[in-house]
């Protein structure tokens, strides 16, 4: 099996605590990025983009654990 040749820039934005409770804006623009990189790679090879979405997924609860989330920002971005 290949290994994947892309260098993800998410990897070091989603960190454990990387976001504290008071922004779900920079959390949400975090997340748009991290989506629109993903997207322009499953283009081109959408078995690496496969497994930068399980990779996202993996470190996604544990960054944005202590974001307020009150105002909805990030469920709508979510959904």
């Amino acid at each position: 099996m290949k290994k994947p040749t892309h260098k993800w820039a998410f990897r070091s934005r989603f960190r454990a605590d990387a976001f504290g409770w008071e922004a779900p804006k920079l959390a949400s623009q975090r997340l748009t990025e991290t989506l629109t990189e993903i997207k322009a790679v499953a283009r081109v090879d959408p078995l690496v983009a496969a497994d930068s979405a399980i990779v996202l997924m993996e470190q996604i609860w544990p960054a944005l654990a202590h974001v307020d989330s009150s105002s909805g920002a990030l469920g709508n971005l979510v959904n």
